[in-house]
């Protein structure tokens, strides 16, 4: 009998490692991919914040010298319109210069002809003594009424050589004004419409500068623009890679616990197996033993009979009801002449009842768990299910707490991380199991030494939390 539990130990570990192993390294391989990834994903937003940073300060700069280059555009229309002004004062000017050259040559012409007049009179007062003349013009009069003609005469003769000599000097001045404001004009205007072309040229110049500006911006912006979309895209890509590998985490790890589970339900059935053939050996030798009491001649006293077989009796039917919990009654007949007290009963083997203890303010209350616990009752175990077709272990909690509003975490592991750790245990508390380290197991407590869980060999169904499978995996208990 140990060789042969020792042989179906040997064997489940063989088997248990060949099923795990694989699992494991595909699920160290997951969690090397995702954190990688996850690293990825972090990278990325870090360049796509530089990025993003960077298309701001140039987009800034760019707005700045748009608007330098808005002012230069301003000054240049400005500029322009004042070179347009100028440009027609000058022109103007020339038409005036125009004029005014007219005027002078028509002066000029007239200053000539007085000049040779007044020189024609020169001559004449010179040769011909013409003031004498005018004496004896006066006194060679008539009468008195003739003389005041006459000095009227010569006094109007004088009057008109004094205004022509006047209008001479007069016209003569006149142009020499208009020359020098003509040719003053021209020059300042000459002046303004230097400078103005200058400016003209300077902004020019600086108006194609901020353009070479404006576009070297635009080309470095549309650069980091194309930096941080690409950025975003390898993000995108990480992030896909993070929820993938995350699903293939998850799976690993229900392929994991689904393995451990397998094996458990393997080990428990191996577990029990010994335990029936033990208690069916006991029974058997038990009843053999019963009938050759009854089979033997009966020789010695009542007494002795009396005393040694109820007792015999009930020592092996002890035996049997510790093996099996099940109670085993016997009875013994002895031959006609010989007479025998009926033997002592034998004891009944403790009946196994669940309770239902009061809910309590520290968690979920059993009472309101154990209807849509109870209701699924007998469901098969399904690896990864979570309806009632077929329930996992944490599908079947998950299930049940549900219903009441509740939502846990999808595997035993999981639940178990999140529940708060209680040392005193009240119905509604899940229990947990672990296998090499991992929690593998979890089901809900109902008191008494009792839970309810979903089993791989069993489906749903009540089992004790010290039971010769399930105690040494016992960890603790969690509350929701």
């Amino acid at each position: 009998m140990n060789k042969k539990l020792v042989t179906i130990a040997i064997l489940g570990s063989m088997t248990f490692s060949s099923l795990i192993l694989p699992t494991a390294v595909s699920a160290e391989t997951n969690t090397d991919k995702l954190t990688e990834s996850e690293q990825q994903v972090t990278q990325t937003q870090e360049a796509i914040e530089a990025a993003q940073q960077k298309v701001d300060a140039l987009q800034t700069q760019s707005s700045q010298t748009e608007a330098e280059l808005a002012a230069i555009t301003s000054s240049i229309d400005s500029n322009k319109g004042k070179t347009d002004t100028l440009l027609a004062d000058i022109e103007a000017s020339q038409q005036e210069k125009t004029t005014l050259e007219n005027e002078i040559k028509a002066l000029e012409e007239k200053i000539a002809q007085r000049s040779e007049q007044l020189e024609d009179q020169a001559r004449t007062v010179q040769v011909n003594g013409d003031t004498k003349n005018y004496i004896e013009f006066v006194i060679e009069a008539d009468s008195l009424s003739d003389v005041i003609g006459r000095v009227d005469v010569v006094t109007d003769l004088v009057k008109a050589n004094k205004d022509l000599v006047q209008a001479q000097a007069d016209d003569k001045e006149s142009v020499v004004e208009k020359k020098e404001k003509t040719e003053q004009s021209i020059v300042q205007q000459n002046a303004l419409a230097a400078q103005l072309e200058n400016a003209k040229a300077e902004m020019e110049q600086q108006l194609l500068e901020k353009e070479v500006v404006v576009s070297q911006l635009a080309i470095e912006t549309a650069s980091a623009q194309s930096d941080k979309d690409k950025y975003i895209a390898q993000k995108a890509e990480a992030e896909s890679q993070v929820a993938e590998y995350t699903a293939a985490q998850e799976a690993a790890e229900l392929a994991v616990l689904a393995s451990y589970e397998a094996e458990e339900a393997k080990e428990e059935e191996e577990t029990e197996e010994p335990i029936v053939e033990e208690a069916s050996t006991n029974e058997e030798v038990v009843v053999a033993e019963s009938s050759e009491s009854v089979e033997e001649p009966q020789v010695v006293e009542e007494s002795e009979v009396t005393a040694s077989t109820p007792t015999e009796t009930t020592k092996k039917t002890e035996n049997v009801s510790t093996s099996t919990k099940e109670t085993v009654k016997t009875e013994t007949k002895a031959p006609a002449k010989t007479e025998t007290k009926a033997p002592a009963k034998t004891p009944e083997a403790p009946k196994t009842t669940t309770t239902t203890a009061p809910s309590t303010s520290g968690g979920t209350s059993w009472s309101k768990l154990q209807p849509h616990a109870t209701s699924v009752m007998g469901t098969p175990y399904l690896w990864g299910g979570t309806t009632p077709s077929g329930f996992d272990c944490s599908g079947f909690t998950s299930y049940v707490f549900a219903k009441i509003g509740i939502t846990l975490p999808r595997t035993a592991a999981a639940q178990y991380a999140s529940s708060t750790k209680v040392s005193n245990p009240q119905p509604g508390d899940l229990v947990f199991f672990k296998d090499g380290g991992s929690i593998t197991h979890v089901g809900i407590y109902v008191g008494n030494g009792q839970f309810i869980g979903s089993q791989s060999s069993t489906g749903v169904a009540y089992t004790s939390v010290s039971s010769s499978y399930w105690g040494p995996k016992l960890v603790g208990y969690g509350r929701y």
